[in-house]
């Protein structure tokens, strides 16, 4: 598995992956029926817990456009660093989130929900944004 270097999130109320009632309350969110993605979601907190991501208190509408040209300038950083051999990126994003990296695959059909897996910033496949499903391209 690649190591993650960085996670990071804005949320209007933020949980605490220490807080063990608030996370009893995100897991009791999965539909009864979801096991696999309850098991997931334990997974993921228990890794989250050994290394937190950092998340800030904010609302989307209004504080995301400083974030994004800092991802804008993080994606052009880690392309640097790959193009050095420093780095490999994993990255899964909505297909309109990174557009040059959807742009390196097949035409996303417009009714097609799905996220993009791409390698040092080329198009893998398509994905499930829970990880249901992976379609190689």
């Amino acid at each position: 598995m690649p190591t993650t270097a960085w996670r990071g999130g804005i949320d209007l109320n933020p949980l605490d992956v220490q807080d063990t009632d608030a996370m009893a309350w995100l897991t009791n969110l999965v539909w009864p029926e979801q096991e696999d993605r309850r098991l997931r979601l334990e997974a993921a907190i228990t890794i989250a817990r050994h290394d937190p991501p950092h998340l800030e208190r904010g609302n989307i509408l209004t504080d995301l456009r400083k974030h994004v040209d800092v991802a804008a300038q993080f994606q052009s950083l880690l392309m640097e660093l790959v193009e050095k051999g420093v780095c490999r990126w994993v990255s899964n994003e909505g297909k309109k989130v990174l557009p040059e990296i959807t742009a390196t695959g097949p035409s996303v059909p417009v009714d097609r929900p799905t996220f993009v897996l791409a390698l040092d910033g080329q198009a893998l496949a398509w994905t499930h944004g829970h990880g249901a499903s992976l379609t190689w391209l």
